[in-house]
């Protein structure tokens, strides 16, 4: 009677725990990109995907010797973007493969031409998708 007693805390607490552990290594945001350092980017729009969990954003940036570096960024979930009235249809007219923008995110730590959190500025000047809450520290 005592085992059984105490075998259920002990089945849900691993499964706690477990659970935790995944929900932590997908939301490593901190750990895996550097927030404290963003980087900025004049760069030409590749590929758009309005997806859950994260919209991705794909885009090729030349540097200043010619060479073409291909980045890729991940932001908000498309609910964040809808609220901020960014809907897939608008979003994906604004970055359209070929649109020219200015992209400030937080790079990968590993250095790998991956990042976070972006803000996204036309050539117009007009400010693509909920900017406010996925600008990286410092690029205010």
């Amino acid at each position: 009677m005592k085992t059984s007693f105490l075998t259920l805390p002990l089945i849900l607490a691993s499964g706690l725990l477990l659970s935790s552990v995944s929900a932590y290594a997908h939301h490593g945001t901190f750990v895996s990109y550097d927030t404290e350092h963003p980087v900025t980017m004049k760069a030409t729009v590749t590929e758009f995907h309005f997806t859950n969990p994260h919209m991705q954003l794909y885009f090729d940036v030349t540097g200043d010797d010619g060479k073409v570096t291909h980045w890729s960024v991940e932001g908000a979930d498309p609910a964040v973007w809808v609220q901020a009235g960014w809907g897939r249809k608008r979003t994906q007219a604004a970055l359209a493969p070929g649109t020219k923008i200015t992209i400030t995110c937080s790079p990968a730590r590993n250095g790998k031409p991956v990042g976070s959190g972006a803000k996204i500025v036309l050539e117009n000047g007009e400010i693509v998708g909920p900017a406010r809450g996925a600008v990286p520290a410092g690029a205010q």
